[in-house]
């Protein structure tokens, strides 16, 4: 008899994106069952197994010709997906951890850059063309920017800042269309930002090696994260001055 049903590990379910609700989660949340009614795999276990994967899709990348990617696109993916099944094991079994969640940080960016470097390399390598080495460098400037200004906020503002931003302390300034889009999004826990890393990296390392369009893909992903990131940005300032001025107010 298992200790966990599906609906345990639904439970675990946090704000995610569209990609990781739609396409990965029906994956995950049936492997997170199995890994923790069958296995003595911790999540720090399948941090690593992840990462291994990472690594072997990278070489697959590496060696550039069309029957690899395709290898190297399923692997990376399957990989991606237990890296979404170590956060919800912990959250079911009880073993969170601060050393899980900075090795899931750490091994998370070395994955994307080990992944990216290997694939315009073999690109680089095929075609001779250096575009793909120039558009990965930009690509890996906006992805590490993104972190470290997500971990700036973290930083300065504490772990509850969504909370405090998008939720009931300023119900009152979210009004109209906005608060509309929200609650959409709320009650699916969907992300607001419907085109993050996470998408960026399924076109890369996914969409993008399964077509073919690998520079195209990257491009692309590049644009609408740098778009996104700024409609991001500006609804974080709006409602962060909203805040302050209902601080203010009260005060």
């Amino acid at each position: 008899m298992s200790l966990y049903s599906l609906d345990d590990v639904k439970k675990t379910i946090l704000l995610d994106s569209w990609w990781g609700r739609y396409f990965l989660d029906p994956i995950s949340i049936r492997l997170t069952w199995l890994v923790a009614n069958f296995t003595k795999l911790s999540p720090n276990a399948v941090t690593v197994l992840s990462f291994l994967f990472s690594l072997i899709s990278a070489y697959l990348f590496y060696l550039g010709e069309p029957v690899y990617l395709v290898m190297g696109a399923f692997v990376y993916e399957f990989g991606f997906i237990l890296d979404t099944v170590d956060g919800k094991l912990a959250r079911l079994t009880g073993k969170i951890s601060t050393t899980g969640a900075l090795l899931d940080v750490y091994l998370d960016n070395i994955r994307v850059f080990a992944n990216l470097f290997a694939l315009v390399i073999g690109q680089y390598q095929l075609l001779g063309e250096s575009k793909y080495l120039i558009i990965g460098l930009c690509y890996l400037f906006v992805h590490f920017l993104q972190i470290l200004s997500k971990y700036m906020v973290l930083y300065y503002l504490g772990t509850n800042y969504k909370q405090d931003f998008y939720s009931g302390e300023t119900k009152n300034t979210q009004e109209g269309l906005f608060a509309a889009i929200k609650s959409f999004f709320d009650k699916r826990k969907l992300n607001m930002v419907l085109f993050s890393t996470v998408e960026g990296e399924a076109f890369i390392f996914f969409i993008g090696p399964l077509t073919g369009f690998i520079f195209e893909s990257i491009v692309l992903s590049l644009v609408l994260i740098i778009l996104f990131y700024m409609l991001k940005s500006i609804l974080f300032f709006r409602n962060s001055i909203a805040l302050d001025k209902k601080k203010t107010t009260s005060g």
